[in-house]
């Protein structure tokens, strides 16, 4: 992975912050998507002292909101012209039915969604690093999903559980 150029989501805490500082340690330039200054700025140090010669960067985006994504989607794709892997890894669930500025219901709109355009957003610095890699992640949730395609927004009898399953199958 040395001089690879890593985008990951979701890269502040958990799998993949962990995910982050092992790809930084392989030489992996690591660029993060955040939606937390303080914890994407405590992501970089730790980054930093795992690869000190590797800078790594952070875009910020509240990833249930279209235009937050399509914008921080121009903005890294402005800045790296080519991305070899992105990790579309930030995920979320929300115990009561929240619906977001575009009209979407808030899970789906973060755990699908956002995956999807980011993806789009960064088509051309991915072709550019060909054979470049999308990973995207799930959970052992998904195996609980059944996806109602009358009801992707989950208005009828909404259960965070069922939402964030559905929305990771």
């Amino acid at each position: 992975m040395n001089g690879k150029v890593v985008v990951i989501t979701g890269g502040t805490s958990g799998i993949g912050q962990v995910a982050a500082e092992k790809l930084a340690a392989t030489g992996a330039r690591i660029v993060l998507v955040a939606r937390d200054t303080v914890r994407a700025e405590a992501a970089l140090a730790s980054l930093r002292r795992i690869a000190p010669s590797v800078a790594p960067s952070a875009y910020f985006a509240d990833l249930s909101k279209i235009e937050a994504v399509k914008q921080v989607a121009r903005e890294i794709a402005a800045a790296e012209p080519r991305i070899d892997v992105l990790i579309n890894n930030a995920g979320a669930m929300f115990y009561d039915r929240q619906v977001t500025v575009d009209g979407l219901e808030r899970t789906f709109a973060t755990n699908h969604m956002a995956y999807f355009l980011l993806t789009l957003g960064l088509r051309q610095p991915l072709l550019a690093a060909a054979p470049a890699r999308v990973i995207s992640t799930s959970s052992e949730a998904h195996r609980r999903g059944k996806l109602d395609f009358d009801d992707l927004q989950c208005t009828k009898n909404y259960r965070a559980f069922t939402a964030y399953g559905n929305s990771k199958l």
